[in-house]
């Protein structure tokens, strides 16, 4: 039988690294919007910028990495698995407290 804790420790962890949280982007964002925010942080993670390396969560602050950003990225891409992570990302967003704002380090 399945240890209920590590389970739920799993469980939490899929959720805290949901696309839209590592992308940053709303569950409603277009697919141009999606586009341009992984270009722009797979840019900022290669040439090291500091703030591309973290993302907020309900939870607190996260590490991003460029496999995260592509895995994000076709995540979204597939519609059927995109309608799954906003499903989750809308629950997500209203059950978890929010995470202190932070000041975004990305430039626009």
């Amino acid at each position: 039988m399945a240890d209920p804790g590590a389970e739920c420790e799993n469980h939490l962890q899929r959720h805290l690294a949901n696309p839209f949280l590592v992308l940053e982007l709303v569950p409603n964002a277009s697919r141009d919007e999606l586009e341009r925010q992984g270009a722009k942080l797979l840019a900022l993670l290669a040439a090291g910028v500091g703030g591309a390396a973290s993302y907020s969560t309900p939870l607190g602050l996260r590490e991003r990495t460029s496999e995260m950003v592509r895995a994000a990225l076709a995540e979204l891409r597939d519609p059927a698995r995109r309608l799954l992570h906003e499903w989750w990302s809308r629950g997500l967003a209203g059950q978890l407290p929010a995470a202190a704002p932070r000041r975004s380090p990305l430039p626009e």
